[in-house]
């Protein structure tokens, strides 16, 4: 996580906070709590508040398991994309000079182009005209080799299939997201746990301002946690880099 992400997620974190305290001490010195009346229902409003939290808890569950499959089969398709091409580069030590050539530097420009464009084409689930240029070059040098060594030209295309394939992996993982409904279902849920904490009865300020703040808190974080991991390739309090290319480019340049 980058600095400028990380006090972001600080900001969110404090503001929410800040925000949740005045309202809960308004709140709390209003004339709309009535301790008598919170304690007169003592006996429903924590068991319907457990039931609301126990939903809240499934569908939190089942979001951040389903996300942190996406999340690392995504994390695994930029990697192997990356190892892929560098398993290329090695492998094109055995070719003739110009093809050598052709090859690796076509790789740098794959590089490169990933490095500048970013993510805002698999974001959207779109290819980068600029890349399938690129592919197609690639191809074109692979085809040309056929006709040369046949059995070299095999395993580039072989390598090359690699490369497309965990392209296509990480077009497709990068743009996918929850339903709408599932994703307004756990807001939803959220607002419930959030809202709905002060209103179970407890005598004493600071316990209640304890107990009320914490759960609003986890509640909060669990969101967070799963809206990030839903949307991996845009800024939040953590997301995916390019830094794998800028690696792997810096490390061909040396």
């Amino acid at each position: 996580m980058s600095k400028k992400l990380n006090l972001k997620l600080r900001f969110k974190v404090i503001a929410f906070l800040i925000l949740y305290s005045i309202v809960f001490y308004f709140y709390r010195q209003s004339s709309y709590f009535n301790y008598r009346v919170l304690v007169a229902n003592l006996d429903s409003i924590p068991w319907l508040y457990s039931s609301i939290g126990l939903i809240f808890g499934i569908i939190s569950a089942f979001i951040i398991q389903k996300e942190w499959q996406q999340w690392s089969g995504l994390v695994d398709a930029i990697k192997t994309e990356n190892s892929a091409l560098y398993e290329l580069w090695l492998w094109s030590e055995r070719l003739p000079q110009v093809f050598r050539a052709k090859i690796r530097e076509q790789i740098k420009s794959y590089l490169s182009t990933m490095i500048s464009e970013g993510w805002k084409n698999t974001e959207e689930g779109e290819t980068s005209a600029e890349l399938e240029r690129i592919i197609k070059e690639m191809h074109c040098v692979i085809a040309e080799l056929d006709s040369v060594a046949p059995i070299q030209s095999s395993i580039a295309f072989s390598l090359m299939n690699n490369i497309l394939a965990q392209r296509e992996r990480r077009i497709h993982l990068g743009s996918s997201h929850m339903p709408d409904i599932l994703l307004y279902t756990l807001r939803l849920a959220t607002f419930l746990m959030i809202a709905l904490g002060p209103l179970i009865a407890v005598k004493t300020f600071e316990l209640h301002y304890i107990f009320s703040i914490s759960i609003a808190f986890l509640s909060y974080i669990i969101y967070l946690v799963a809206y990030d991991m839903d949307h991996p390739l845009q800024p939040g309090g953590w997301h995916l880099t390019t830094i794998d290319y800028k690696k792997l480019l810096t490390k061909l340049q040396q």
